[in-house]
């Protein structure tokens, strides 16, 4: 009876005691070798096996060459087995009562770079191997330091600070084994707002916020002039003064739904009414009805769904322009495609599909005109499809109350603006997000 105690223990003691591995242990992989030439690394601690290959190699039918176990263990899989490195590949290694599971994964190879900068102020948007870099209207483009991150091993033609002229497209080649592209950086200079602007967030400080929101304010902390981040609470203290900023941009994952924006909703109120202009994109987009009344009947998005989980895009997303509203200045320097759709998202980009838009076929609406009669806004883009009842992005005009005259609002509730990707994949339209942030924020300051 005693010994079959032990067994049990035993068997349930190699995954648990991994975590202290002696690498002489009795459930260990020692080596493996596919193709006869791809050796694996090994990390016996969280069991997984990373297999480097050329960027070009096929991986439908690969074949174990090599496998060494520790003394007296055997695997379920042997010398000679066929397998899809297209997939991670799981497998078991027994010793008597012990166990361990092994995770196996091809990595090609795969030269990138994962972050560029100039002058350290300046941070390039990545997309494939094109790196657009904005900075402001005067800058002397033809003397900017270069700064780069890249995974280890690999070699960039420019060396890290490197002082270069930008006033063309610069081209260099980046190689990691077996694998080389050659990116182009192109350097915009951009008019952007000087006005005081503010990110507002939910946490006490920046360092809260959630994915989405968190990837939003990185971006504006280096590529947006004079913002600062602002919590709800320093607004409801009285620590933060709103008619300090030009501009405030509330950009809310969808879990936050925070009572402050209520508690506050009397200093963003009065704020608007004396000039104040809101980017509300995402869930901020919640807060233009009765809680920052800037809409002419106190009602916000009526068609609002998703946000609780990510997907992979099978196709580019992105947004089409009302007719009428193509030359508004939020649209500047975008380019739509032959069906007049402007993408923001590339096929692979992992998305909440979060959205916040305007059915103008419900009540009370009924029509695009009853809608504009009610909100006291503009319809600037639909769905991809052009469908003239969904309301994506719009403007809430400046109006006169009490003989002040308010500012503007910008709403964006397309599922395509997203700045939190978790599949870190490379988004070609990028770019365009940005673009169109910028737009927003300059045309709302001016």
């Amino acid at each position: 009876m005693l010994s079959a105690v032990v067994a049990g223990l035993l068997a349930i003691s190699c995954s648990e005691e991994r975590m202290s591995l002696d690498l002489d242990g009795d459930c260990s992989v020692l080596s493996l070798v596919l193709d006869d030439e791809y050796a694996g690394e090994v990390d016996n601690a969280s069991g997984e096996i990373s297999i480097a290959l050329p960027s070009d190699y096929t991986l439908d039918s690969m074949s174990i060459t090599a496998l060494t176990l520790s003394d007296g263990a055997s695997a379920d899989l042997k010398v000679g087995d066929k397998l899809n490195m297209n997939y991670a590949q799981s497998f078991t290694v027994t010793n008597g009562n012990l166990y361990y599971v092994y995770t196996m994964t091809a990595v090609k190879d795969n030269a990138k770079i994962l972050s560029f900068t100039l002058d350290g102020l300046y941070t390039g948007s990545i997309s494939g191997t094109d790196i657009t870099v904005y900075v402001p209207v005067g800058t002397d483009v033809t003397a900017l330091t270069v700064q780069y991150t890249v995974p280890t091993g690999t070699t960039v033609e420019i060396e890290q600070g490197a002082v270069m002229d930008f006033s063309s497209p610069v081209s260099f080649l980046v190689t990691y084994r077996s694998d080389s592209k050659t990116y182009t950086v192109r350097v915009v200079e951009l008019d952007m707002s000087d006005a005081a602007k503010a990110f507002l967030g939910l946490p006490d400080s920046a360092d809260g916020l959630g994915d989405e929101a968190a990837a939003a304010y990185q971006w504006a902390m280096t590529n947006v002039l004079n913002i600062e981040y602002v919590s709800l609470s320093e607004v409801l203290s009285g620590d933060v003064k709103l008619d300090d900023y030009s501009l405030v941009w509330a950009h809310f994952d969808w879990t936050d739904w925070p009572s402050l924006a209520w508690d506050t909703r009397d200093a963003f109120y009065s704020w608007w009414l004396k000039g104040g202009n809101m980017l509300a994109t995402r869930d901020g987009a919640r807060y233009i009805n009765d809680v920052w009344r800037m809409t002419l009947n106190q009602q916000g998005p009526n068609d609002c769904f998703g946000g609780d989980s990510y997907s992979t895009l099978s196709e580019a997303a992105g947004f089409t322009i009302y007719s009428g509203a193509e030359e508004h200045e939020l649209f500047e320097g975008l380019e739509a495609d032959e069906n007049g759709v402007i993408y923001l998202q590339s096929a692979g980009v992992g998305t909440s599909g979060r959205t916040l838009r305007w059915d103008v076929s419900f009540d009370p609406y009924y029509t695009l005109d009853g809608w504009m009669s009610a909100t006291g806004a503009q319809a600037l883009a639909s769905t991809e499809d052009a469908d003239g009842n969904l309301v994506t992005i719009a403007e809430i005009s400046a109006r006169e109350t009490s003989g002040v005259m308010s500012g503007k609002v910008i709403v964006i509730g397309a599922p395509s603006f997203e700045w939190y990707d978790p599949n870190s994949a490379d988004n070609s339209y990028k770019s365009n997000i940005e673009l169109l942030t910028k737009n927003a924020i300059n045309y709302l300051c001016n």
